[in-house]
């Protein structure tokens, strides 16, 4: 009673009366989603739910406050609900699922929240609740931290701006050949020790690039040519470890670190420019054996390297049989873990790359950037006072316009301010070039499944072209697979039914006008959700959208910035892609730049802003495509 008095006092009786029947969505159970599942519940949200994909580590218990050693490898959403209900008057609802599954979380489930906060982790999933944010209107508080450093940004569909208004900075992407041919950076050995060589031996997934469309990064058919020959000789190693065979560790020694070195040094276009690599010596593999490891802290000599590798490969192939011939690596599994260090270590001898700790390689392959619990605590904290604000809770500062609600930043995440830790400044209007929430008009098709089996596609480009006014050439794509569909030079799958060319619950349409008039004049493009429902009173039902008519040149930069965004998001199946760990994280704070005008009343320059909306609050460091 004491608690719900104290925020009476702060928002008013009425206030918290439409507080107890609002709706709430936590997206992510890690160190930042914790801590706005707690501050929800203090706050006294009616109902809230928390969805998360991932199960609880044993890293993740040194911040995520809810979880203990027991609760390891069990479900963060359902764990965490658990861990608060006993001081909760809120109706906890928790999601074990990924928030991007349409199946799951179709778009009408979404609309039953009246605001959406956000703890994610990565950049694709925080994209995609921005999209969901922009669809139904709703408003989404976004948050994240890296170490120190946070950052919070409220988003106001059509009013402020999105997550999207500001570039993030992309991946950097290494071929086939970096990783497999010529390493120059102790990542890339972590990343050929991890996600080749451990998956090839210790896993029943084996996938490879093997197509001729590849990106191997080169297009020296020998070194192709080697690398898919390697591939294939590995099989044999992995009858070594299959069959339990220590006696022959040696052996798959001498493949990885002499015999395929000796292959890749006769390809004389590979060392024209770099350095050559140098075979480690059998006599260090002869005299390998067995032993305890040292600290983890300290970087072993390479004979130290050699012995552990056969002392860890050994262990492996005694669980091998247990686990079903699959074990899937682990930073906290001591056997998988110092597999990879050593592999990865020897390969950074022969190719002479520093050599890094166990305890280094664990935080890269383990995909840990460090993570301090009282920025996510005081970051979670920010986006929950904020989203009274937000919602218009707080008589004493009423919000008249979405520009007068802040954002808030940690004095590292900004140069707005270094005399004090949190900066402040007002949020802005959305970006005009943004391609997200300013180049199309977004809107809902609510369509039957009757509809969905009947109308064709031509049917759904004449009832878009009527209601909107475009002209007769158009083009409509699959945004979800970057699939045409329509052109006005392809007409094939316009007698197709909307099922029968996949288009589903959750797939999303763009609808662009292609010829303009006689002025230069082109409609906005069109993205439209299909939303599928049986509570639809017609087979399908357009929204209500004013679709205004763009200058041309207006038109080719949205065509750009859409081709351009597919490109960045469409599947690359042959590089690796790699956020590093601390150093790259680091360059990340620096990624969206914006001038803001702060408040007249503090009587302040404007200031160049940087922001750091990709901040990784959890462990999405390392990505392998």
């Amino acid at each position: 009673m004491g608690r719900d008095s104290s925020i009476i006092r702060i928002i008013g009786p009425e206030n918290y009366q439409r507080l107890r029947s609002l709706k709430c969505l936590v997206v992510g159970a890690g160190g930042i989603g914790s801590e706005l599942l707690k501050d929800c519940i203090l706050m006294g949200f009616g109902e809230i739910h928390i969805v998360d994909l991932d199960t609880i580590d044993l890293s993740n218990l040194n911040r995520q406050f809810l979880f203990r050693q027991r609760d390891v490898k069990q479900a963060k959403a359902t764990t965490a609900v658990k861990a608060v209900k006993h001081f909760s008057n809120s109706k906890l609802v928790p999601h074990q699922g990924n928030v991007m599954d349409t199946t799951r979380f179709p778009l009408h489930w979404f609309d039953q929240f009246d605001i959406f906060l956000n703890g994610l982790d990565n950049l694709a999933a925080r994209r995609y609740v921005n999209k969901i944010s922009q669809f139904l209107k709703k408003p989404l508080v976004e948050s994240g931290t890296s170490g120190f450093d946070g950052h919070i940004q409220p988003i106001i569909p059509g009013e402020t701006e999105c997550f999207d208004c500001t570039k993030k900075e992309t991946p950097k992407t290494f071929p086939v050949c970096t990783i497999r041919s010529t390493p120059s950076q102790p990542i890339h050995c972590i990343v050929w020790a991890k996600n080749f060589l451990f998956n090839q031996l210790f896993t029943s997934d084996h996938s490879a690039p093997t197509g001729e469309n590849d990106d191997w990064g080169t297009n020296d058919k020998k070194e192709i040519e080697r690398i898919k020959q390697e591939t294939n000789e590995l099989n044999s190693l992995q009858q070594i470890i299959r069959r339990q065979d220590k006696s022959h560790i040696s052996d798959i020694l001498i493949k990885l670190f002499n015999k395929d070195i000796k292959k890749l040094l006769q390809l004389d276009n590979l060392w024209k420019a770099r350095a050559k690599p140098t075979p480690l010596h059998e006599k260090l593999i002869e005299n390998a054996t067995a032993k305890k490891h040292p600290s983890l802290n300290v970087s072993w000599p390479i004979e130290e390297q050699v012995c552990q590798f056969v002392t860890v490969t050994q262990r492996l192939m005694e669980r091998i049989v247990d686990e079903n011939h699959n074990i899937e690596f682990d930073k906290d599994d001591p056997d998988t873990l110092l597999f990879v260090a050593t592999a990865a270590n020897i390969r950074s001898h022969v190719f002479g790359i520093p050599i890094k700790t166990v305890f280094d390689i664990k935080q890269i392959a383990g995909n840990i950037i460090p993570a301090i619990a009282t920025t996510n605590a005081i970051v979670a904290g920010l986006s929950t006072l904020t989203a009274l604000r937000v919602l218009n809770l707080l008589p004493y500062a009423p919000v008249k316009a979405a520009t007068d609600i802040n954002m808030a930043f940690t004095a590292r995440a900004s140069n707005l301010s270094k005399d004090r830790y949190l900066s402040n400044p007002k949020l802005a209007r959305p970006n005009c070039n943004c391609a997200v929430c300013v180049k199309v008009e977004r809107g809902v098709i609510n369509i039957t499944p009757k509809g969905l089996s009947e109308l064709t596609v031509g049917d759904l480009v004449n009832l878009l072209r009527e209601k909107y006014q475009y002209p007769n050439e158009i083009s409509l794509l699959d945004t979800s697979d970057q699939r045409l569909l329509v052109d006005y030079d392809f007409e094939d799958l316009l007698h197709r039914t909307l099922s029968q060319i996949n288009l589903r619950d959750g797939s999303v349409l763009l609808f662009s006008d292609e010829e303009g008039d006689e002025n230069s004049m082109y409609r906005k493009p069109l993205e439209l959700y299909l939303n599928v429902t049986s509570g639809c009173e017609r087979q399908i039902k357009l929204p209500d959208l004013q679709v205004p008519l763009l200058k041309s040149t207006e038109q080719e930069e949205t065509k750009q910035e859409d081709s351009s965004k597919a490109d960045a998001n469409s599947e690359n199946t042959a590089g690796v892609v790699i956020l590093d760990d601390e150093e790259e994280s680091t360059e990340d704070k620096a990624t969206g730049k914006r001038l803001r005008s702060l408040s007249e009343d503090n009587s302040l320059h404007a200031k160049r802003a940087k922001l750091s909306y990709s901040a990784i609050e959890d462990e999405d460091v390392i990505e392998i495509e």
